[in-house]
């Protein structure tokens, strides 16, 4: 007799889209520690880990919405979409899908402003730099949510995952403080601007 239980194809894929989104939220946020530092020495400039930080950033949101349709369509847990936007009335472990839910909430902001960003004129760079802020908030929530909902989370290979990441956030967090930014390459001015400015110079060395 065959006793093996069915698994739906769409509660594998739940899981895995779920730890692969956690993951690649670790990846932003490591890679967004890696631009404020130099550990990765001059041979990487900075536009590339940027470009990077957005591709993953991109990424991980992709595999968060394939997440969240499977949770629409799987046959066992079949969530309707306000439990999927709304902390607090999900049908299944409540308070493990609230923190999901509003670490998606917090990871939103950062990718929409990133993108209109040019558009917001003068206040564009502080209105990203508070939702930046914001979105650091969204990974231990990430997390915890992955640790109480997840069924494959005390597994030997998802606890390890977890410290790993972990261990890099630390360290990365820690060589943001120790370890100097990047330097910003000196604009030079160009051959009108040097003319210009060594006009006065000039003229005021004739009066005196």
């Amino acid at each position: 007799m065959n006793t093996a239980i069915e698994i739906p194809w769409t509660w594998l894929g739940i899981r895995a889209s779920g730890v692969t989104a956690w993951g690649l939220l670790t990846a932003v946020v490591l890679w967004g520690l890696l631009l404020r530092t130099r550990l990765l020495g001059t041979g990487v400039k900075p536009p590339v880990l940027l470009n990077m930080h957005r591709w993953l950033g991109s990424l991980a949101l992709a595999f968060l919405a394939i997440h969240l349709v499977l949770l629409v369509v799987d046959p066992v847990v079949a969530f309707t979409i306000p439990q999927l936007f709304i902390p607090g009335i999900a049908p299944w472990e409540p308070f493990a899908v609230s923190l999901g839910v509003i670490a998606m909430w917090l990871m939103l902001p950062v990718s929409v402003v990133g993108r209109i960003r040019q558009r917001l004129g003068k206040n564009g760079a502080k209105i990203f730099a508070k939702t930046h802020v914001i979105a650091y908030s969204a990974w231990p929530l990430a997390t915890a949510h992955y640790v109480l909902a997840g069924t494959d989370a005390m597994t030997e290979w998802s606890i390890g995952l977890l410290i790993t990441a972990s261990a890099l956030l630390i360290f990365g967090l820690i060589a943001r403080g120790f370890v100097p930014a990047p330097a910003r390459p000196q604009r030079v001015p160009a051959p009108a601007e040097s003319s210009v400015s060594a006009a006065p110079e000039a003229s005021s060395s004739i009066v005196g």
